[in-house]
C-alpha cells in the first residue's frame, strides 16, 4: 500500500477498461487511491489511474 505524495515507479496505466503496459517504468506521484487502483500524476502533470499490481513495490525518495 502507498501513501499519498509518494513517488513511485509503475509499468502501465489503465483507460475505459483497457490496460496498457509500458516497456520502461514511468516515474510518478501518488494523488490518491480508488479501491485497487491509485491515481497518479505522471512528470508532465497529466494524471492516470493505475492498478496497484503495476506499481513497483520501491518508492523513491526525493533528494531534498
Amino acid at each position: 500500500m502507498f501513501r499519498v505524495g509518494e513517488k513511485v515507479c509503475y509499468w502501465g496505466t489503465q483507460s475505459n477498461g483497457l490496460t496498457w503496459l509500458s516497456s520502461m517504468a514511468i516515474v510518478g506521484r501518488i494523488k490518491g487511491r480508488n479501491g485497487n487502483d491509485y491515481i497518479i500524476e505522471g512528470q508532465s502533470g497529466t494524471t492516470h489511474v493505475v492498478p496497484g499490481s503495476l506499481i513497483d513495490g520501491m518508492t523513491l525518495r526525493s533528494k531534498t
